[in-house]
């Protein structure tokens, strides 16, 4: 008996919404799969760049009673007219999307499985307009949906788990396929086949499961910038691209704050090995930023930042109140960034109206402060980073170390963020002293 080799592991290439913006865009990543259509890839797409918030603001407008669907037709025939597509080829979806609008604004109620299935607009659209442009160079390409797929969640609308046995239904859907499928991030399905979204930036983490469900190559992360930074060029114009990072450090990076990936995107990773890159899309033949088992072999890893951070202060804090308080965290999904207790209980957490509102029966006792930040020197946790901030004047109002990695996280105002994060990072990456306050 003949035994016919196996297929070579495909690779899987995910497009962000920065990297869809207009035509120009989408051309850049159709040329890139054209180039790469002899390794048989599959595609993984976002939301054209802005699209998502816009479809939140039109859903949570329905619920008052108005119908502001306009802009978003405008942007997808837009794009459509860029590419030279047919007009007319998004018109089934706009109705789609029409009609539960006006449910909604019927009703004037906004139900959360309402939310993820005018929010799955975005990429279902998405993949339609790539798919077409592919079939429009000549190469075999269609759109699907990630819950035709397979990819099944529990029922946690807008931060929905994807169950572990949707990857076998994956790997035998897509064995299916010898064209480019073009998959939708961000998506999966429940039990009772009600659309459900991943968290913001959750088709990273859509790409990831699907590269592990099939055992992919690589899985390709396609960004605006070069690759993982040690830091927000936007805050450290000196920060370089790291072209190695373990999935523990990659991991510590966006937990901390690194907006490059998603937070959980590179846990499936680490589980079956699979490596993932982050590369860019105007600059497609650099290396970028390998993620894999092998570490960037330095003790300090980079610096994260993340906005919008509160305080929480709960005064005097019995281990009842505390136990109270932090049950309410927990029953909205918040995990706290980090929580003190001893006179008074602190809790640092990601800004959420919703959670304020939800311990606003502690009363008095309860005090938030908002307009904070963290930077955190993943893979250094020594006291240097203290000093660091407090010779810039930075105002600490609270620290701490963190995860697996020797990491120091500290908080501050908002508008020393920057100040904080350049102080930090030269005096982990650049070897010399950050500047001295002002006087």
């Amino acid at each position: 008996m003949t035994h016919l080799p196996s297929p070579a592991p495909r690779p899987v290439h995910k497009f962000g919404g920065a990297s869809l913006t207009d035509g120009p865009a989408v051309r850049r990543v159709g040329a890139i799969l054209a180039e790469r259509v002899a390794d048989c890839p599959v595609a993984v797409v976002s939301a054209v760049e802005g699209i998502t918030s816009t479809l939140d603001r039109v859903a949570h407008a329905a619920a008052e009673g108005r119908d502001e669907l306009g802009p978003v037709r405008v942007r997808h025939r837009s794009l459509l007219a860029q590419l030279e597509l047919d007009p007319e080829m998004l018109n089934r979806h706009f109705t789609e999307l029409a009609t539960i609008l006006s449910a909604i604004r019927s009703r004037r109620q906004l139900a959360a499985h309402e939310r993820d299935h005018v929010l799955s607009f975005g990429e279902r659209v998405s993949a339609r307009i790539v798919a077409a442009h592919l079939t429009s160079r000549g190469l075999r390409a269609v759109p699907i949906d990630a819950y035709d797929l397979g990819l099944q969640s529990d029922s946690n609308h807008g931060r929905a788990k994807v169950l572990a046995q949707s990857a076998e239904r994956v790997r035998s859907a897509l064995a299916r396929f010898d064209g480019i499928p073009v998959i939708t991030g961000f998506l999966a399905a429940d039990a009772h086949g009600r659309l459900t979204t991943l968290g913001r930036n959750g088709s990273d983490l859509s790409a990831t499961l699907i590269g592990e469900a099939i055992g992919a190559r690589e899985v390709c992360f396609w960004k605006e910038v070069g690759g993982v930074m040690t830091a927000d060029p936007k805050l450290v114009p000196s920060a370089r691209t790291l072209r190695r990072l373990s999935y523990e450090e990659a991991g510590e990076l966006t937990r901390h704050g690194a907006g490059v990936l998603h937070a959980e995107s590179v846990q499936p990773l680490a589980r079956s090995g699979v490596p993932g890159r982050v590369l860019c899309v105007r600059a497609p033949s650099d290396p970028g930023t390998l993620v894999s088992s092998e570490s960037a072999g330095d003790a300090a890893v980079g610096i994260a930042c993340r906005r919008n951070v509160m305080l929480v202060r709960l005064a005097p804090a019995s281990d009842e109140l505390r136990a109270r308080a932090l049950a309410s965290l927990a029953r909205l999904g918040v995990e706290a960034l980090h929580v003190e207790h001893d006179e008074e209980l602190r809790i640092v957490f990601a800004s959420s109206e919703e959670l304020a509102r939800e311990l606003l029966p502690f009363g008095a006792r309860f005090a938030v402060e908002r307009d904070l930040a963290t930077v955190a020197a993943v893979g250094c946790g020594d006291e240097e980073v203290l000093a660091a901030l407090h010779s810039v004047g930075a105002d600490v109002r609270a620290h701490w170390c963190d995860g697996p990695l020797p990491t120091r996280v500290c908080l501050l105002p908002a508008h020393q963020l920057a100040l904080g994060a350049r102080a930090l990072h030269a005096v982990t990456f650049e070897t010399v002293s950050p500047p001295q306050a002002p006087r």
